[in-house]
């Protein structure tokens, strides 16, 4: 005759299977969190000059739409580089001249409908000549017109013409940037520079490797609104 399974057996197993499904959600969740939503690079099919007036996000989140890489009115597109993006920024001394003078790089996030994104992590690898703009700040706008600094001060970066990745910008912690069903607008203001002429004054993203790595990454979650 066969034993039905005791009541203790019954609970045990329960427990163990009840367990086993929240570490998996909990696994997934942490997976998702860092996802990447958005990403450029500038390697495959064919490297890019640097000098393009725009460039089409190469990693698109399917409930996203493509997202642009374009300059502000104050980055002149003159000196580019394989396998980037840059441009020749002016010679602004702070973060409100560069605003002012529209020297910026900028992208956006943008849902589609019935859908929202939650920010957690923006990721740069940026290169610099030796004469160029080399102090940066990440701003955010939910209007387009008004941008709001991300952190408490603007970074900077040494003389890389390769391109060296930057410390990750934590966006997880900006209440604005979660849950968000409308366009987000992301830019880098850039100054610094100590001329706008001359052959050494581009500053940028890249350069992405042959085999076509990132050189800008925004990480998050994309949901049903």
């Amino acid at each position: 005759m066969k034993r039905k399974p005791s009541l203790v057996a019954i609970c045990c197993k329960y427990f163990f299977a009840r367990k086993f499904f929240l570490l998996t959600i909990l696994w997934l969740f942490g997976n998702i969190a860092q996802a990447q939503i958005l990403a450029w690079q500038f390697a495959l099919p064919a490297p890019t000059k640097g000098v393009e007036p725009s460039i089409n996000s190469t990693t698109t989140h399917e409930f996203l739409e493509t997202s642009l890489l374009t300059r502000g009115k104050g980055v002149l597109p003159k000196q580019g580089n394989s396998r980037g993006f840059s441009g020749n920024f002016g010679v602004d001394e702070n973060f409100d001249e560069a605003q002012k003078s529209e020297s910026y790089f900028q992208f956006e996030v943008k849902p589609k409908k019935g859908y929202q994104a939650s920010l957690s992590s923006l990721k740069a690898t940026l290169r610099r000549q030796e004469q160029s703009a080399y102090i940066y700040q990440w701003t955010y706008s939910l209007d387009g017109k008004n941008f709001i600094k991300i952190g408490e001060s603007a970074d900077v970066i040494s003389i890389h013409n390769n391109g060296a990745a930057q410390a990750p910008i934590d966006l997880s912690k900006i209440k604005e940037l979660q849950n968000v069903n409308k366009t987000i607008t992301l830019r880098l203001y850039a100054w610094g520079g100590l001329t706008n002429q001359g052959k050494a004054i581009a500053f940028g993203f890249g350069k992405s490797d042959a085999k076509g790595s990132n050189a800008l990454m925004l990480e998050g979650t994309v949901s049903k609104k």
